[in-house]
């Protein structure tokens, strides 16, 4: 690899780490810590890439840049950040940068970057001489999505080269992660912001209430433009309804009046391939749709963000107070320990209830240890063996589990299920404890012998004897 870069950074161990990777990989090097310096260089024609941090002494480096473009527009540059945030990840897309690097990065990534930049600028790629911006206004510093995780760099990386682009976007991720979130910050931050988006929720909806939809908002005399359409639970929609959207993709295809220009994101919580397998999804569907897939993960993947997903819920909750409640390092720890199945949303609820219940501007370990016992079930809950402990208990599960679906209804058939859930381990540890003998477990379920046998074969159980209950 040969070249000229020159490296932009406050930190001198670093500036001297990454010059001397830079100078082993073949490239010749300057590396300054000041902006000053910086743009003399620049001026003075020197230098291919440029790879720089976001905070010099003597200023930001993003605002600069489009000063750099209009002096250099054929060099790349490389962005690297401490702060990593999806502000920095937006605002170095917009300013022109080539890559955004969030701190700490990997040595190979960066070479790689600074490689793969020398051989673009060698080649006059377009991507790089016309990437200017019409202003260099700033992103709004608070935004929706909270977290420097490395998964969530992932995602900041991707959201800010597609946020202004005409891709069909698919968001993946389990109930409670954040794909609605996702969408909305795909339209309030990019291109369409000052047009309307209409979110479709596809769970039990028909064609023709689908079609209605449609009909009002892109072939009927509505005064509203649709800037974003949002096919939320893409996974529910029944064929019929799958073949309609392909025909509306058609529509926007073919500049139809009322679908020109429209961006469409799609969410799914389920896993759209297998749905394919079974013959419940179309693959012509999924590949139109998932021009740009977006995988949203789980809260226990990104452990890391919950202080601050938890201080950001906090001040949310606050009701604009001046002074904002805080929990203590314990607290933090004991929410860190417990598994949130309903991921982000289920999290911000549990705050929400922390910041109602707690009467100090402080939450310790205390309070946080009492609540999140009565979400969470201990198995010292159960004993002695009481009715109203089991209620209690099934009460919290329950609570648990529609907490978890967010604004989602369970499956048809909740009674049975939840019956089910109950009966076959009662049935299995009661014939357990009475090592197998049909006619004893009977008697101490207090159901008939022919009830019990009905059940243990509707259920499908096997009954060994000489199993004992350990």
């Amino acid at each position: 690899m040969e070249g000229n870069v020159i490296i932009a950074d406050d930190d001198r161990s670093l500036r001297m780490i990454l010059a001397q990777a830079l100078s082993r990989a073949g490239c010749k090097v300057r590396a300054t810590g000041t902006l000053s310096t910086l743009w003399r260089w620049l001026e003075d024609g020197e230098g291919e890439v440029l790879v720089t941090d976001v905070m010099m002494p003597d200023g930001d480096t993003l605002e600069l840049i489009p000063r750099i473009k209009r002096k250099r527009p054929d060099m790349p540059i490389i962005v690297m950040s401490a702060k990593n945030n999806l502000n920095t990840a937006m605002r170095a897309n917009q300013f022109g940068a080539y890559q955004y690097l969030p701190k700490p990065f990997d040595l190979k990534d960066l070479i790689s970057s600074v490689n793969t930049a020398i051989k673009l600028r060698s080649n006059s790629s377009p991507n790089l001489k016309n990437n200017l911006i019409k202003d260099d206004n700033h992103l709004e510093d608070n935004l929706p999505i909270v977290g420097s995780s490395p998964v969530m760099q992932n995602i900041y990386r991707i959201l800010s080269k597609v946020i202004d682009t005409d891709f069909n976007i698919l968001i993946e991720g389990k109930s409670g992660t954040g794909k609605n979130l996702i969408a909305k910050v795909l339209h309030d931050f990019g291109t369409r912001k000052d047009k309307s988006f209409l979110s479709v929720n596809l769970s039990l909806m028909s064609l023709r209430e689908l079609q209605d939809i449609f009909l009002e908002n892109f072939e009927g005399q509505s005064d509203i433009i649709v800037g974003t359409l949002f096919l939320d639970e893409i996974s529910n929609a029944n064929i019929e309804v799958q073949n309609f959207i392909l025909s509306v993709l058609n529509k926007r295809e073919s500049s139809k009046k009322g679908y020109k220009d429209l961006k469409i994101v799609s969410s799914s919580r389920q896993d759209l391939k297998e749905a394919i397998e079974n013959g419940r999804f179309r693959e012509d569907l999924y590949y139109r749709l998932n021009e740009v897939s977006l995988v949203i993960p789980l809260l226990e993947e990104r452990l890391g963000d919950i202080p601050e997903l938890a201080r950001h819920f906090l001040k949310e909750f606050s009701n604009n107070d001046i002074q904002t409640k805080s929990l203590t390092k314990g607290a933090v720890e004991l929410i860190k320990k417990k598994k949130w199945s309903g991921n982000v949303r289920e999290l911000k609820n549990f705050i929400g209830r922390l910041s109602l219940v707690s009467n100090t501007d402080t939450i310790d370990e205390k309070i946080t240890k009492y609540e999140l016992a009565m979400i969470t079930p201990e198995e010292s809950d159960l004993n002695p063996l009481e009715g109203s402990r089991i209620s209690k208990s099934l009460e919290m599960h329950l609570s648990h589990y529609f907490r978890s679906l967010g604004d989602s209804l369970p499956a048809p058939g909740l009674y049975q299920t939840v019956l089910k859930e109950v009966e076959v381990p009662l049935i299995n540890l009661t014939l357990a404890l009475c090592d197998g003998n049909q006619i004893k477990a009977a008697n101490l379920l207090g159901i008939n012998r022919n009830t019990l046998r009905k059940k243990i074969k509707d259920y499908d159980l096997v009954v060994t004897r000489g199993k004992k209950l350990m």
